[in-house]
């Protein structure tokens, strides 16, 4: 047998089976890792925790773009997350009374050698009004860029695979030995996963994916329908 919980994220099904005791997080709005004394497991179990809870964001909810957002040194301390996460926010709020929208938003850090952050996310609810081309002919957002330094913006085409492919970069952090750095900024009001099923499934199932920690199925409509035989009682 193989202990697993079956979530609903949108339109997709996610089998998780466990090889630990470690089950899905609780809902943190900004995830942060701070005792400096960690062990190496603790430290996996907090990687497992925020991949997971980025993946049930990205999945069920609506995107409209993925981004990527830098710090310009001129404007802002590429070093201080903690102080450009609250600059950010009355940014947010300022962007929101400007242009009519409550922007959503996903934003995974990622830092370079010498200590400084960029950010990589996904953005809902963005204004058109804030849009326009630059001179690459790629979407910038000006109102950012005047604050902050460069944002770039490119229409989601694949919910599954943008949400699948950000969560890559928090396993960069783990790999690069970042014990203490924020992990990922989430907007308050994001829609979370629907438990469906708590319990075990027949053990010759095969995952689509399987790692240190899990094995991971993402499973449309039908092909739930299919998987449901290996559920045991």
């Amino acid at each position: 047998m193989q202990r697993i919980n079956i979530k609903k994220y949108g339109k997709i099904y996610r089998i998780i089976g466990f090889k630990s005791n470690i089950d899905d997080p609780k809902q943190p709005h900004f995830y942060l890792k701070e005792d400096k004394k960690e062990n190496k497991n603790k430290l996996k179990n907090n990687l497992i925790r925020a991949k997971s809870r980025v993946m049930e964001l990205a999945l069920c909810n609506d995107w409209q773009y993925f981004c990527t957002l830098t710090i310009d040194e001129k404007k802002q301390d590429r070093f201080d997350l903690q102080e450009f996460k609250k600059d950010l926010g009355v940014w947010i709020g300022n962007y929101n009374k400007k242009f009519g929208t409550q922007l959503k938003y996903i934003l995974i850090p990622e830092y370079h050698k010498d200590g400084a952050a960029h950010l990589h996310g996904l953005l809902n609810n963005v204004s058109a009004d804030s849009l326009q081309k630059n001179e690459n002919n790629y979407l910038d957002l000006p109102y950012y860029k005047n604050r902050f330094g460069y944002l770039s913006l490119s229409k989601i085409k694949s919910p599954e695979r943008v949400s699948r492919y950000i969560t890559k970069y928090i396993t960069k952090q783990f790999e690069n030995g970042e014990k203490h750095k924020h992990l990922f900024l989430a907007s308050h009001g994001l829609k979370s996963a629907e438990l469906i099923h708590s319990g075990f499934c027949s053990s010759d199932y095969e995952f689509q994916y399987e790692n240190d920690f899990c094995k991971l199925s993402l499973l449309s409509p039908e092909d739930f329908e299919k998987f449901k035989v290996n559920i045991l009682s």
